[in-house]
């Protein structure tokens, strides 16, 4: 099931990244030869009346998007390419193509974040209650205070301070801002307290949670309860982006290890394990569970795919923007070696990580 569940979801995923291809290749005037599900040999098939062929396969490992005149034709490379083809149209609708991939990512994750906080509600930044035990109380912040910052950095979801702090080192004072609830901003300053029961640091304090829109529309009104589940799933989605792109930073300086990369093999036991505790709450939490890990994944997809690596959306940016600075393309045999070069290291970091996740489910 966890394999079955596993591959649904990056099948999912990489349709929606490609349908990001196809919708702008459409509009941009670029005639689409295949949009398929899955991979391998046709199972179905189905001819359109513009000739667009939707084909679903086999293998349920994702699909692609098949423009017309991508690639240049290898007996006659000196040819034209056709005015509906990719290459035929300028650089920036290539380029609107290319990105248009990762960027229906993006726009996925905020979607089921939509759905998701429409319909469950989520935690707010809102302070609930202060336990005056502890150093938040003792510096100033009172119930009805909204977090707006920490540590110098903006925070527009709740998330955000759990990751600002893991890397907490005890006496360390932290810098948190706040804004009452008559608009007065505070900025309180103190080191975090250990809690021997949950054994970590905690600053001291709980947050509100919102209920469904249904039940804040009822609290608030219309308006402030849909603005505020819009504001929440938008900000989320910039939180995972960012995560995502930290923590490829902290992988290139070196400040986390290759052993600290998941891959697909990983993800079906992560997927897996999700399942297992969600099931015994019913359809509706397996349900939330597999669309948070839609939403992580996407995101995360996103943010690599436009990265400058051969192979990816990134680097074909790279090619389109170094053919706009020259006004001629790359020599195709030499983006071909920069392509089999980047294919060579990305396999190799694949198998690199197959290698650690293997590990970690012997262990």
């Amino acid at each position: 099931m966890s394999i079955i569940i596993t591959l649904l979801v990056f099948t999912f995923i990489v349709v929606i990244h490609e349908g990001g291809h196809f919708l702008m290749a459409r509009r941009c005037g670029i005639f689409v030869e295949e949009f398929s599900v899955g991979m391998g040999p046709i199972l179905l098939k189905h001819k359109t009346k513009k000739d667009l062929l939707v084909s679903l396969r086999l293998l349920p490992i994702g699909g692609f998007c098949r423009m017309k005149g991508e690639e240049p034709d290898p007996e006659h490379p000196e040819a034209l390419p056709e005015p509906d083809s990719f290459n035929g149209v300028s650089v920036g609708k290539r380029a609107l193509v290319v990105a248009a991939g990762p960027v229906m990512n993006f726009i996925l994750a905020f979607v089921l974040l939509l759905i998701f906080n429409m319909l469950m509600g989520f935690t707010s930044r809102q302070v609930a209650a202060v336990d005056a035990d502890y150093p938040a109380a003792q510096a100033g912040l009172e119930a009805g205070d909204t977090i707006t910052g920490l540590n110098g950095e903006s925070v527009h979801v709740y998330g955000k301070i759990s990751f600002l702090l893991m890397n907490y080192q005890e006496g360390e004072e932290v810098k948190l801002e706040a804004k009452s609830a008559d608009g007065t901003r505070k900025t309180l300053s103190f080191p975090l307290k250990y809690d021997e029961e949950l054994q970590r640091y905690r600053m001291g304090f709980t947050v509100a949670a919102r209920g469904s829109l249904a039940e804040e529309i009822s609290r608030q009104g219309f308006f402030p309860a849909l603005g505020e589940v819009i504001a929440e799933s938008f900000w989320y989605t910039g939180f995972e982006i960012e995560v995502t792109i930290r923590s490829l930073g902290m992988l290139l300086t070196g400040k986390v290890g290759i052993d600290a990369l998941t891959g697909p093999i990983g993800m079906v036991s992560v997927v897996g394990d999700t399942y297992q505790e969600a099931a015994r709450y019913g359809f509706m939490t397996v349900l939330a569970s597999i669309s948070s890990i839609i939403v992580l994944i996407s995101a995360n997809l996103g943010v690599l795919n436009l990265f400058p690596i051969p192979g990816l959306d990134g680097s074909r940016l790279v090619f389109l923007a170094i053919e706009k600075i020259r006004k001629k393309p790359m020599d195709p045999k030499i983006e071909n070696i920069i392509y089999i070069i980047g294919f060579v290291l990305l396999f190799g970091l694949m198998i690199a990580v197959a290698f650690n996740d293997i590990l970690r489910l012997i262990h």
